[in-house]
């Protein structure tokens, strides 16, 4: 029988791990649990007092202390909701036939302690050490195939190690019968509808045939595998979760469990689906953490299934073979400069994989797939696609899981509710939220959830210590709450995290209370780094200050490892100590403040001192040299070949002008970075291996077949950041763009030579049809510019012919330059400044109205009208003066009212004004605009206006007298 030929049937439930017939001839299956515990159908209950007697036929020689009854509710199976508890050993003999069984064992304790236990029957071990609980999955299971003598067959159970605890959750021993034909397709894939349908039709043949032993345990090894599909295909999702009261990664843990049942018999004819699935888990868990599985045996698996479907192309992906996805350009780059032919297919490429997510995987509360905060780490790569390429569906996606956390009920007061350590609780609304600084520039939204979320800085999570210093009191972190036991008391580098969406809102409206904050943070940081103590070198920051202490050690005695948590927090993890540095670059660009750039000046000079002493391990740890070893070799948690520092010191130089870094640059900041500095575009050119290495193969792998959302990245994405941007790194750590764009795409490709506060140079190619761009400014200063566009024939970044020359007035932070693009011919676009514009105001308003604040819907008072509620916010730091409003629809005003003064959210609280308009419209559509006109100088003019679409259908309620 072909199982195309099957019919479709309804879906059986999957959540079933074992047979739901009655019991077998042939099958002996013992639930073990307490008296009243609830029953495994077909199982026989084995409680703690069922001692063994020939008339019984089955009971304990050596008896359990004590049964359990949890109600373990996780996996909707009564044989883990209870079972049996003894010390030492256990000892169950049952008079089963002499025959071919296979015996499945699972082992377990509601409790947390590790429970090590050897399996033998009839003297025959089925393994030395089977621990519970497994990662966070309370049992673990062993099936194996045995031969059992008339005897009958002795299950002895002992305690291994230091602990002797043994838990036990049932028995089975099923009779192994003869193979039948095969029904289901030669192929590693669980075909989920189809195998359902098979699963149902054995269902409704047992009904006909309960005695069918054979048929009975083909279904249960069937279940087995659909229900493990299952678990690995409800992925992260946050409704799966709830479902199955399991996260995704304990539901793998279960899925391996019963896979390997299941592989535990190579003649199965689900053998090498289950291979399949099995080799997968262990992929993707081991891609997520490389310490989830005590030994990942994908790459055993995947070799067995080569050798069996040698052709099939994602084994050969999985195993590492990179297989090309087709990429055609979709314009003709026959004569664009190699520069834009690599950056046309890197993001196209990159748009690709944005896309598929966007459409195929993004749900509408922005969920990817793999819970929020793994969700949130995609987007560290997405900027490019939206800044430079301009892709309205990247930006969609981007907001609508910037959006959906917001939203989620997962944070309370701009912050994760769960508390966990900075490195995972900052993720969700730092990853999320930073960028929409940039995307939606000026929406008060983000500016304003920014502000909420640094309400926990003085709230929650700092304090003074005795020495007057401002520190976090601890690493883990809630919006309630910090832990601040042993282990946890301390403040570490990495918290900045947590801050970089304050330092944000600071940068766009220099809020008074962020920047006071902020500063004595910093302060503290940069006083520790200056003294030496305790073996630190003098400059250094260290990898912890004790809150409670005040010191840089306690337990470790150690400056740089000090015994936290994680090892991540060591100081080697340059990429988590270089996130203060960043920080501390970013309060000298809002201050002034010199003393917050001595630790980045002291890292900078050890870098650059005296000549490489051996290798970092042969130094001793903590001194001066292993110090200097470790700054230049990039640490522990160096990624994508740039030094973390490099970068550190790429952002420095452009938020100061400094030159003494450029150095440092060129050796070891990232290849955009470095061209900065070098002009050689050679150098450049070959960083285009790293990204497009990432993009070009294996596409599956960064889509369908991906299982945990924070795996998938673009390496060196950053490369087309700073080719768009002018950006120092990718985009989210600091506002430091020369420019970005709209109306470009992926035919428009761009080239940000060089960019300061006076002066811009970029090289634009446009492969399509002739179109219009707009440049936005981000690092001009206010003034007079002159903006040159002319066509650059050779790629030498030289006008060969003038196009045309406008002068440009920038009077704020962001300014518009249009630009006009030939087809398929590159232009240089040079901008210089012909004169300043000062402005010494330090403190200023800022109105700001976004489409979310307009809401249309028919009034409540007058029959036949609509009521236009608008909120209007000052997300400034200084108060507004009175305004006028303006109410337009279909671009014609329509009414007018005075916005009275707004107070400014300098103590970080929103502050708005709500207020309505109402009209009485006719029926059919409309753009609604709200206008507010502000006569003063503002942060910000760009995000005044706001407009909504709405249609209106006819009146529908109808007066009476």
């Amino acid at each position: 029988m072909r199982l195309a030929c099957l019919p479709y049937l309804l879906a059986v439930s999957l959540l079933c791990v074992c047979a739901v017939h009655a019991q077998q001839a042939g099958n002996f299956l013992y639930d073990m649990g307490t008296s009243s515990s609830r029953l495994e159908e077909g199982f026989i209950r084995v409680s703690p007092d069922a001692a063994y007697s020939n008339g019984r036929g089955y009971g304990w020689l050596a008896l359990p202390e004590s049964a359990f009854d949890t109600l373990y509710n996780r996996i909707a199976d009564t044989l883990f909701c209870d079972g049996v508890i003894g010390k030492k050993t256990m000892t169950f003999k049952t008079d089963i036939p002499a025959g071919e069984y296979f015996v499945l064992i699972t082992v377990g304790h509601p409790g947390q302690q590790l429970m090590q236990v050897m399996i033998t029957v009839n003297g025959q071990v089925l393994t030395e050490n089977l621990s519970a609980p497994w990662f966070r999955l309370p049992y673990r299971s062993i099936r194996q195939k045995i031969r059992i003598g008339k005897a009958g067959a002795v299950v002895e159970l002992k305690a291994v190690g230091k602990v002797d605890l043994i838990g036990l959750h049932r028995v089975e021993f099923r009779s192994v019968s003869e193979k039948s034909e095969s029904i289901f397709l030669d192929t590693p894939e669980t075909e989920t509808e189809q195998m359902t349908a098979i699963a149902a039709t054995f269902h409704a043949r047992l009904r006909r045939d309960p005695a069918n032993t054979a048929l009975a345990n083909r279904l249960n090894i069937l279940q087995k595998l659909l229900t493990a599909e299952r678990y690995f295909e409800l992925a992260g999702w946050s409704w799966s979760v709830t479902q199955t009261k399991m996260n995704q990664i304990q539901r793998m843990y279960a899925a391996i469990d019963l896979l390997d049942q299941i592989v535990a018999d190579p003649s199965d004819d689900l053998y090498h689906k289950a291979l399949y699935l099995l080799a997968k888990i262990h992929y993707w868990l081991s891609k997520e953490d490389t310490d989830l599985l005590d030994e990942n045996r994908s790459q055993l698996y995947f070799d067995k299934l080569a050798g069996v479907f040698p052709q099939h192309e994602l084994i050969r992906m999985y195993k590492g073979q990179q297989i090309e996805d087709s990429f055609t350009p979709d314009a003709n780059m026959k004569h664009a400069p190699k520069w834009a032919v690599l950056q046309h297919e890197a993001i196209s490429r990159m748009l690709k994989v944005i896309h598929w997510w966007v459409q195929h995987r993004q749900a509408e509360n922005g969920e990817l797939g793999g819970k929020y905060a793994d969700d949130v780490e995609m987007l560290r790569w997405w900027l490019p696609a939206i800044l430079g390429a301009d892709d309205s569906l990247a930006r969609a996606g981007y907001t609508r899981l910037a959006d959906g956390i917001w939203n989620s009920g997962a944070l309370l007061r701009g912050y994760d509710k769960k508390i966990d350590d900075v490195e995972h609780s900052a993720e969700l609304f730092r990853d999320s939220h930073t960028g929409m600084f940039l995307i939606r520039y000026g929406d008060p939204a983000y500016v304003e959830r920014a502000m909420i979320s640094m309400q926990n800085f003085d709230a929650v999570w700092s304090a003074f210590t005795s020495s007057g210093h401002r520190h976090f009191k601890s690493y883990y972190l809630s919006a309630t709450q910090t832990l601040t036991g042993p282990v946890y008391g301390a403040d570490v580098p990495l918290n900045a995290r947590a801050l970089l969406p304050g330092l944000w809102a600071a940068w766009y409206n220099q809020n008074p209370v962020l920047l006071k904050q902020f500063s004595q943070w910093a302060k503290a940081w940069v006083e520790h780094a200056a003294k030496p103590e305790n073996g630190k070198p003098a400059g250094i920051i260290p990898a912890a200050v004790w809150f409670g202490k005040h010191k840089i050690t306690a337990k470790s005695n150690k400056w740089y490892e000090p015994g936290l948590r994680y090892s991540y927090y060591n100081w080697d993890h340059l990429g988590h100590i270089s996130e203060l540095y960043s920080f501390l670059s970013g309060m000298h660009a809002l201050t002034g403040n010199s003393l917050f750039l001595n630790p980045v000046n002291k890292v900078a000079d050890l870098m650059r001192s005296g000549s490489k002493d051996g290798e970092v391990g042969r130094c001793q740890p903590g001194s001066l040299q292993w110090v200097k070893n470790t700054l230049r070799s990039g640490g522990k948690d160096k990624t994508a070949g740039a030094n973390p520092f490099g970068n550190i010191f790429a952002m420095t130089a452009r938020l100061t002008g400094d030159e003494r870094y450029d150095d440092l640059i060129k050796q070891y900041a990232s290849p955009y970075n470095q061209f900065q500095l070098t002009g050689n575009q050679n150098q450049l050119l070959a960083g285009f291996d790293v990204i497009l290495n990432s993009l070009r193969y294996n596409f599956p792998l960064l889509t369908s077949e991906a299982k945990f959302t924070d795996r998938v990245y673009v390496r060196g994405s950053d490369l087309l950041t700073g080719m768009y941007t002018g950006h120092f790194g990718r985009g989210f750590e600091y506002p430091a763009m020369v420019a970005s764009w709209k109306n470009t795409g992926p035919d428009v490709a761009v080239f940000v030579r060089r960019g300061d506060k006076s002066s811009a140079l970029v090289s634009l190619y446009n492969a399509g049809g002739e179109k219009q761009v707009e440049m936005n400014t981000w690092m001009l200063t206010p003034g007079v510019y002159k903006v040159s566009v002319g066509l650059d024939e050779n790629d030498d970044a030289v006008a060969d012919k003038s196009v045309s020359e406008q002068l440009v007035t920038i009077t704020e932070r962001v300014g518009k330059v249009k630009i006009k693009l030939a087809a398929k011919r590159q232009v240089l676009v040079e901008i210089t400044r012909k004169s300043q514009i000062v402005q010494n105001a330090i403190a200023l308003p800022d109105i700001a109205i976004a489409r979310a604040d307009i809401v249309v819907s028919e009034s409540d008072q007058t029959i036949g009208d609509q009521q236009v509620r608008y909120t209007v916010h000052n997300i400034g730091n200084a108060p507004s003066a009175p305004a006028m409003v303006y109410l337009i629809t279909n671009g014609l005003p329509a009414d007018s009212c005075r916005l009275e003064a707004i107070q400014a959210p300098n103590d970080l609280v929103a502050r708005s004004r709500t207020s309505v308009f109402r009209f009485t419209p006719k029926p059919g559509s409309y753009q609604i605009t709200i206008q507010v006109k502000y006569a003063q100088q503002e942060v910000n003019s760009y995000n005044n206006t706001a407009a909504v679409s709405y249609t209106h259908p006819g009146f529908k309620r109808q007066h009476h007298d």
